[in-house]
């Protein structure tokens, strides 16, 4: 590549209302990305917190909104009758040719789009002006028409782990043969460093550190499943007197709200009252998570995983569902518990020991930690995304 070329690379952002994994893994991209090699542009079909972030990052930012249902989530869409869906076909057209207007204006030679509902929104507009797309599957894909659709229209398809690579090769083997790599996420050291090392506690956390503190991190709809975990703590709950839960979350969309209050009304009529808690995120999250003693994440679908990874790394034992990255970082009874998915007994048994045995929980600790240490860093990730970008680039 000549050192004078530089690579202009939009990052579609589907989701900037909030900070979930989607934000945080183009965080640490964008923090890491040589700027001598890359200019990266933020561009959303609407603001909001996460661009926030990234404008005080010093990255450029565009918010192209589109028209009719595109800017519908959770779903609507694919709800809507044939003339509904219909119509979305066609704002979608437009859509693109609006993003190609803009790609053809700024000289774009890349687009990342960071997940199917990215590429469904930009792989148009890529293709009319031949930009090669790289899009980042970092979950399960469930949808024949949708997932063949983003396929198709992506010049490489990039894996956050085996376990997501599996199940797309299981079900479009065809399409994704000759085009698909595995860029494996990872952490940020010097965040979870500061709290090993004993930074600075946020004064809202209220765990009583005489008691025995579970946490369940994430956003709160169906998907992440918090219920099941809720089960599986009424369960044990009776046998350890100090046992505690807290959920920690918030629902991103209005339409995920009933999910949280539903989670509430179970709670409380469980005789959990007390000792279950509701927090919402916070950016000091790693302090939480710190200051907690086991992680259970009881999802029943995850893109990577990355609130598994982060608590390994800070050294809490974790139960957790197979899927994500869990299938491949833990090793059952070693460096912490995996569980199926929806097993609410399995969750509930490897919950008690851990609860039962502090030995068990400072050993499954530690070497979930020198794991996460040895394999899960995000440094060299970027480092072979940044090559592969530029590959491409180039051979456009």
């Amino acid at each position: 590549m000549n050192n004078n070329y530089i690579v202009r690379v939009v990052f579609f952002e589907p989701y900037p209302m909030g900070l979930g994994g989607n934000f945080l893994t183009q965080r640490m991209i964008l923090e890491r990305l040589d700027r001598e090699r890359f200019y990266p542009v933020i561009m959303a079909p609407m603001d909001g917190v996460a661009l926030d972030r990234f404008r005080a990052m010093g990255v450029e930012c565009v918010v192209i909104p589109p028209s009719g249902a595109l800017g519908r989530y959770g779903g609507a869409v694919l709800r809507a009758g044939v003339f509904g869906r219909l119509k979305s076909a066609i704002d979608l057209v437009r859509y693109n040719l609006h993003l190609a207007r803009f790609f053809r204006t700024r000289k774009i030679n890349l687009v990342y789009a960071n997940c199917v509902r990215a590429q469904l929104s930009v792989g148009l507009a890529a293709w009319l002006l031949r930009i090669p797309v790289f899009l980042y599957v970092k979950g399960e894909l469930s949808n024949p028409l949708i997932d063949r659709l983003a396929i198709l229209s992506a010049k490489k398809v990039g894996f956050m782990c085996d376990f997501a690579l599996e199940n797309a090769r299981r079900l479009y083997r065809r399409l994704i043969d000759g085009k698909y790599v595995i860029v494996r996420g990872g952490i940020d050291l010097p965040d979870i460093e500061c709290c090993l090392e004993g930074g600075e506690e946020d004064p809202a956390v209220v765990f009583d550190r005489d008691n025995l503190n579970t946490v369940v991190i994430g956003q709160t709809y169906p998907l992440k499943n918090q219920m099941l975990a809720l089960e599986a703590f009424a369960r044990v709950a009776e046998e350890f007197p100090s046992a505690r839960l807290y959920v920690i979350g918030d629902p991103v969309l209005e339409d995920y709200r009933p999910y949280l209050d539903k989670l509430k009304t179970v709670a409380a009529r469980s005789d959990l009252d007390g000792r279950v808690f509701f927090l919402p995120w916070s950016e000091k999250i790693y302090v939480l998570m710190a200051c907690a003693d086991i992680l259970v994440n009881p999802s029943n679908s995850e893109g990577f995983g990355y609130v598994v990874i982060e608590a390994m790394a800070l050294g809490l034992p974790v139960v957790a569902t197979r899927t994500g990255v869990v299938s491949e970082a833990i090793r059952d009874s070693v460096n912490g518990f995996s569980v199926a998915i929806g097993d609410c007994d399995a969750m509930a048994d490897r919950w008690r020991e851990l609860l039962s045995s502090p030995e068990l929980r400072q050993r499954l600790g530690k070497e979930a930690q020198r794991t996460i240490f040895a394999d899960y860093l995000i440094d060299d990730k970027v480092a072979h995304l940044s090559e592969i970008w530029s590959e491409m680039a180039v051979g456009e």
